[in-house]
């Protein structure tokens, strides 16, 4: 590992339309533009492998996603979104998101009128007519592979499955059987093929798909890897999603480091997680990007302990992952009122260094992100 930090801060200082940097015999090509009070980094075209120059296949030979943690339109929220509407809580957001070809979160809550509530602490639903919020704000994908989408049973889930088809928005980690829950969703975009898999290990257990009972993906083991690795088979970059860890931890436990990484030896090319509403570290492993949690999103809850969170926006090429990028948000509802913000300056820069401070135990001590945000991924 290498720090990248004067890299970064060099590009902030940049600002131009484009630039050679050769660092530790590695050469790196960004062409882009720093965009607005938060120095968001939009690159129109990133190199640090010489295929990309000579007889790419690829239409497009970079392809970027955005990825959010938690979206849960429901709790109090919901009064918000009757007064306002259901784009309102992505009207901050939104241009990030849609400036990404691939946009997804984890969906909290089924968006559904009806089934049999769960007896539970916490139980959540959402009017299905809010749920266009979601498809115009640019989500192309939701995991549903969590221990809320099940919270008003089996027809809340389908409910929700309806939904989702009825937009065209896809969807990956839930459904009828545990075939079709680990199964995970291609989607196709630009020439390229790009895999989702998504997996709960949170309580309750009733919530796990079986072969004959409707519910979340379980990532048992040995299905697990042959799930990824037929994925990777099949696609040029496969995506997993996990739902784990304890709440309010802001570092991954043991069993999270290994499925993260035995993902990855599978033939994962980004792990993302999500569950305990605040961030986890992220990590750099053979070259590929772990982000343990991304905290909450848009989240119905005023909860003093879920403030800050990211969007973490990422740059691929058929080889795996170039580039990423940190975009900090506040997400605490006494001021943002369930619409996430930009942070900027002072506060932008806290949580940057904040992650790092969480993420260096992961990375053999260093610091992996940049104070303009960026991570470098080799």
């Amino acid at each position: 590992m290498y720090r990248f930090s004067s890299i970064q801060q060099t590009l902030v200082y940049m600002k131009w339309g484009g630039g050679i940097l050769s660092i530790l015999g590695m050469t790196i090509f960004l062409k882009g533009h720093f965009e607005g009070e938060n120095n968001i980094f939009h690159p129109t075209f990133v190199h640090n492998r010489l295929s990309i120059l000579s007889g790419y296949d690829y239409p497009n030979p970079v392809i970027s996603f955005a990825a959010v943690g938690d979206l849960m339109l429901g709790g109090p929220a919901l009064s918000v979104i009757r007064e306002k509407g259901s784009d309102y809580p992505f009207d901050s957001t939104r241009s990030v998101l849609q400036q990404a070809d691939f946009a997804f979160a984890n969906l909290e809550a089924p968006f559904t009128l009806t089934g049999d509530i769960f007896k539970k602490t916490f139980t959540f639903r959402v009017p299905p007519e809010y749920a266009g919020g979601v498809l115009r704000t640019g989500f192309d994908l939701l995991t549903l592979a969590n221990n809320h989408i099940l919270d008003y049973g089996p027809e809340g889930l389908f409910s929700t499955l309806k939904v989702l088809d009825s937009l065209h928005i896809a969807h990956c980690g839930a459904d009828s059987n545990l075939d079709k829950a680990e199964g995970g969703i291609i989607l196709n975009k630009q020439g390229w093929r790009i895999g989702f898999l998504a997996y709960s290990l949170t309580y309750p257990s009733e919530f796990w798909a079986t072969s004959e009972r409707s519910g979340t993906a379980y990532p048992h083991i040995r299905r697990l890897q042959q799930t990824i690795e037929t994925m990777k088979s099949q696609t040029d970059l496969v995506v997993v999603s996990f739902h784990w860890g304890g709440e309010l931890m802001t570092t991954p436990k043991p069993y999270q480091r290994s499925y993260a990484h035995q993902a990855i030896d599978w033939g994962a090319d980004l792990v993302i997680g999500h569950h305990p509403h605040v961030l986890e570290g992220l990590e750099l492993y053979k070259g590929r990007l772990i982000a343990y949690s991304l905290g909450n999103y848009a989240f119905g809850s005023y909860s003093y302990s879920a403030k800050v969170s990211i969007i973490l926006k990422l740059y691929f090429d058929s080889k795996g992952p170039l580039l990423a990028e940190v975009i900090p948000i506040s997400v605490f509802n006494n001021d943002v009122q369930f619409q996430p913000r930009l942070l900027k300056g002072d506060k932008r820069d806290q949580v940057i260094h904040m992650l790092n401070e969480i993420s260096t135990d992961l990375n053999n001590g260093e610091e992996i992100v940049g104070s303009s945000g960026l991570v470098m991924i080799k």
